[in-house]
């Protein structure tokens, strides 16, 4: 673990420009146009606190912050933030903060007038930065290679075709959980706020259960050119042989990318302090998507040792 993050830094270290990207982005998300859906949305939050209030008065202390809460959260929001598109994409500072001011004074907001444009621009926003995201992971995956793989653009192509095929199976998984289970805690809410905390609670659990195995997939589309179905195989094996490993350098990674993406928002968002924030967390999340490409390479080579039969590797397990 402590071998691939060291890897990573010092890899991004001599290749600079692989911070290029999610610079970029969020200097386009600092000072460009904020597509915002507080006018679209706030009427709709609050006849849904309605109706819930009009079925059970009861909820009346809890809901009374519901419609605050999402007005500060739809004044933040930007729409244009999808181009870090998850679960492959261009890491970036502004993505969860969309600052209201700038050094040059109020950022730019426009209001999103319809339902038909807020889907068009989550899809557009979405694909575009699953595009993006693709050439970033790629750029990285192969610089760690060894040796470094030359830019391809046929290669390009069907990775970006994986990056879309690996998000709509994620998606499938995510909806075919989803809405069951926020059906039943609708249903709980209704009936007691505690209850449904608590499945709330438990629901993340099974969600993060449920994600883990494959948190390494892009990497298999990307540094092992793997279908999407092959990388998932691969990666909830790799999970579940490394566990113990693997849920260290997980912590580790969420642990720095967290710490010091807290380091970073320090600066005020009218200062251009804020731009060495910006850089420093392009290049330590860059490092880290550098060392969870190192590690996996390590891990699979160590599985592919394992089923071979080597001593070093049963050793090791």
């Amino acid at each position: 673990m402590i071998q691939a993050l060291t890897a990573g830094f010092n890899l991004v270290t001599g290749r600079i420009y692989l911070i290029l990207l999610p610079v970029l982005l969020d200097v386009l998300l600092w000072f460009g146009p904020h597509l915002r859906l507080h006018q679209l949305v706030n009427p709709f939050i609050q006849e849904m606190v309605d109706d819930v209030l009009a079925f059970n008065p009861e909820t009346a202390a809890i809901l009374s912050q519901v419609p605050e809460m999402w007005n500060s959260m739809l004044e933040h929001f930007n729409l244009v933030s999808l181009l870090s598109a998850l679960p492959v994409g261009v890491p970036s500072l502004m993505a969860g903060t969309s600052p209201l001011e700038t050094p040059l004074g109020s950022a730019p907001f426009m209001e999103v007038g319809s339902w038909e444009q807020a889907v068009g621009g989550w899809m557009l926003f979405g694909l575009l930065g699953l595009v993006i995201g693709s050439l970033y992971f790629s750029a990285i995956a192969r610089s760690s290679a060894v040796p470094p793989v030359a830019f391809s653009l046929r290669e390009a192509a069907w990775e970006i075709v994986q990056t879309f095929l690996f998000a709509l199976a994620i998606l499938i998984v995510l909806m075919a959980f989803l809405l069951p289970t926020t059906l039943v805690i609708s249903i709980l809410a209704l009936i007691s706020p505690a209850m449904a905390q608590i499945s709330v609670l438990l629901l993340s659990f099974m969600l993060a259960w449920l994600l883990i195995p494959l948190v390494f997939s892009p990497h298999g589309i990307f540094a092992a050119r793997q279908s999407v179905l092959r990388a998932m195989f691969n990666s909830a094996q790799m999970v579940r042989r490394l566990f113990p490993s693997v849920a260290m350098f997980l912590l580790a990674v969420v642990v720095l990318a967290q710490g010091m993406g807290y380091l970073w928002q320090l600066a005020p968002e009218t200062s251009w302090m804020m731009l060495v924030g910006v850089i420093g967390n392009a290049f330590i999340a860059t490092s880290l998507v550098a060392a969870s490409f190192i590690y996996y390479r390590s891990g699979m080579t160590w599985m592919e040792q394992f089923r071979r039969g080597q001593p070093a590797a049963r050793a090791r397990i």
